[in-house]
């Protein structure tokens, strides 16, 4: 067993020294403090590429401190100094007791990158990432201080490293050849900033929420005097738009999103047409605790629908909500009778149209005894940022981030405190991100005597945004009128084929506009339904687009009405045959629910070729597939008497026949439209 265990770890040190060669490692201990030996567990054994195997133990090849609750120090240089994107530490041992790390010019400059409280870190070693923008100087030595007083165990560092560019992703590639656990750790490269006059008054602002293109920004304001019910108003939604990078002065969102209670913003659709805004709304005017759904119309917010959670109830005077990219999850913040004392953090799983579970307690490693609140679940479903009162820190509240660990909602990783380029000795809470990951923006009360909280904003080098599981690319488009180009509010849906997993939105009824976050899978499908259209269908395949790319679609929608004629997309024959391919399949069976949906229907198959070769031939040819088309209706219970056939070869081109890819363009099925029936 011991010599498969050694070969095992030769094969890993092998394929790692054929990665590792992009990354410049140091090559030299400048400076060392509180180490456990001068030679073996000292600094000397962190330079160089890693070579502390297996990861997970304690490693004489490590740098490693004098004791299990101990501070200390290694400073480490570079043979090549050169400008970094990417600090690599290798933490092969307890890692998250690094509490700062420092980049060293050649001038003797240091830069501080890193600054944060030990952490008790789940995973057993890690590599970690520190992401900055690249760096105007050469990095020539990088300085770590390690502490695990409060948080006691062997820490060691493998190696540390520097990468002139790339990402994360690079990071991983570099070192593919064993399981390096490539971790993006939090970082900050900028003081966070004071959104000043245009947003923040000497009122308090509260519950900043910004949408998923980062040019809308919601929030609320507290007893303010241009409130609906004036200084007597607790708290009314304002809104800001991002122009020219510079948000403009805030406006009273108005009815009906405002009244005389309190108001906010809990969370905005993917497409920015829906808001999720706190308490109950009834037509009659009054609320009721809970939470409510609006949707944009034409002439602006619609009338908010409250959203049905089985057995909620809240015994607190707040409470806060978020409903997830997907609108699978809403994760709450309530005080209920199952919790551990205040606010606790909740999730209610969809079981239907406007329904949601009985809330499911998030567990201890999240909740304390002290209030947990102001949840921001990112686009992953899986990395939850939210502020306590609970977890220590450096202030009153705190925001903290963690990853839950499964599919029961109830398993979370050790939050993590996002350090004091954040948090305060203030209160602090309420943390969005935009999707593209640039900017974060949050609430405190630093610097105010009142207490009154402002909003901020902080840049993200790709260090704070969550890491996500798998890639998601924007799926944007509008949607038309076929015939008159004129935007049309319709209902979108991708569903993910392979997990069954619906994303909907809604295009808006001004402009047409939709917008996904979706996951890299492979394929979907793409229905595209509105009121007295014909319903759109279509296969999309997401596996040509790179990470983080827009994919944009126009969508025309075809007037249910006689005589309307549009193409049957996605029809598969055998060459030269009338044979349907089993890829047809799909698109037929749509046609079938077109023709359901529409039950006194009746419409004309015209089959179409291209040019080349016999006309007599292709117009039988063209007779027979439809014909095939046909007889598959008929199979599923669609009257012969509804649909009509006609074969035209390649008499009606739409295109020449003078390259493959307009001919490809000839070969196709319409279908037209003879009565639309009561």
């Amino acid at each position: 067993m011991n010599k498969l265990m050694i070969f095992v770890c030769c094969v890993w040190s092998f394929a790692a020294f054929g990665q590792i060669r992009k990354i410049q490692w140091a090559s030299s201990l400048e400076y060392q403090y509180n180490q456990y030996e001068e030679y073996d567990y000292s600094g000397l054994q962190a330079m160089g590429p890693p070579n502390a195997f297996p990861p997970g133990h304690i490693s004489k090849n490590a740098f490693r401190l004098s004791g299990d609750s101990e501070f200390g120090t290694i400073k480490l240089g570079f043979a090549s100094p050169k400008p970094a994107r990417q600090i690599i530490i290798v933490e092969n041992n307890r890692p998250g007791r690094i509490v700062q790390v420092k980049l060293i010019d050649e001038q003797g400059l240091s830069y501080i990158i890193y600054q944060q409280e030990p952490q008790k870190v789940t995973d057993k070693f890690r590599t970690a990432v520190l992401s900055v923008p690249k760096t105007e100087y050469n990095v020539k030595f990088v300085e770590i201080n390690l502490n695990s007083i409060p948080v006691p165990g062997f820490c060691q560092i493998d190696a540390v490293g520097i990468l002139e560019d790339g990402n994360l992703a690079d990071v991983r590639n570099i070192l593919s050849g064993a399981n390096y656990n490539v971790q993006q750790v939090m970082t900050f490269t900028a003081k966070k900033e004071n959104l000043h006059d245009r947003i923040n008054t000497r009122f308090t602002e509260a519950k900043p929420l910004v949408s998923h293109d980062g040019n809308t920004l919601y929030f609320s304001r507290l007893f303010y005097p241009e409130n609906t019910g004036g200084k007597t108003d607790p708290q009314d939604i304002y809104v800001s738009k991002l122009i020219n990078g510079q948000w403009t002065a805030a406006e009273n969102i108005g009815l009906p999103l405002n009244d005389q209670f309190a108001n906010g913003v809990c969370s905005i659709a993917p497409d920015g047409n829906k808001l999720l805004v706190i308490n109950g709304y009834h037509s009659d005017g009054s609320i009721s605790p809970g939470v409510s759904i609006s949707s944009r119309t034409a002439i602006g917010w619609g009338d908010p629908v409250k959203v049905n959670i089985t057995g909620f109830e809240n015994f607190s005077q707040f409470q806060d909500f978020f409903l997830s990219a997907d609108e699978r999850v809403i994760i709450m913040a309530v005080e209920r009778h199952d919790g551990y004392g205040d606010q606790d953090l909740y999730a209610s799983l969809k079981t239907g149209h406007n329904k949601y579970s009985r809330p499911i307690n998030l567990g201890l490693a999240i909740n304390s005894t002290r209030a947990d609140f102001a949840p921001f679940l990112s686009p992953d479903n899986t990395t939850l940022y939210f502020a306590s009162d609970g977890h220590g820190g450096y202030g009153q509240s705190d925001i903290f981030q963690t990853k839950r660990l499964d599919e029961t909602w109830k398993n979370w990783s050790d939050p993590q405190n996002l350090g004091p380029a954040v948090n305060s000795a203030s209160w602090d809470a309420y943390f969005s991100i935009t999707a593209s990951g640039n900017f974060a923006y949050f609430v405190s009360s630093e610097g105010n005597r009142n207490g009154q909280e402002n909003i901020y904003r902080i840049p993200l080098q790709q260090d704070i945004h969550p890491e996500l599981p798998e890639p998601l690319v924007a799926f944007q488009g509008r949607t038309f009128d076929a015939n008159t180009h004129a935007p049309v509010s319709a209902h979108v849906v991708l569903e993910n084929i392979e997990r069954n997993v619906p994303y909907r939105a809604t295009s808006d009824d001004l402009s047409g506009n939709f917008l996904f976050y979706i996951p890299k899978d492979s394929l979907y499908e793409f229905t595209v339904k509105a009121p007295g259209y014909m319903t759109f269908y279509e296969q999309v395949s997401m596996e040509p687009f790179n990470d983080g790319e827009k994919i944009y679609r126009n969508i025309y929608l075809n007037p249910v009405k006689d005589d309307q004629i549009f193409t049957l997309n996605d029809l598969m024959f055998e060459r030269s045959k009338p044979v349907l391919l089993e890829d047809s399949y799909p698109a037929l069976e749509k046609l079938v629910g077109i023709l359901l949906e529409n039950p006194h229907m009746r419409i004309e198959l015209a089959g179409h070729t291209d040019g080349l070769g016999s006309q007599k031939a292709k117009q039988n040819l063209s007779f027979q597939r439809v014909e095939q088309i046909k007889k598959y209706l008929t199979e599923f219970g669609i009257d012969r008497r509804r649909v009509e056939i006609v074969g035209y070869g390649g008499s009606r081109p739409i295109a020449p026949n003078n390259n493959e890819e307009n001919r490809a363009k000839n070969r196709r099925v319409e279908i037209r439209i003879l009565e639309v029936g009561s």
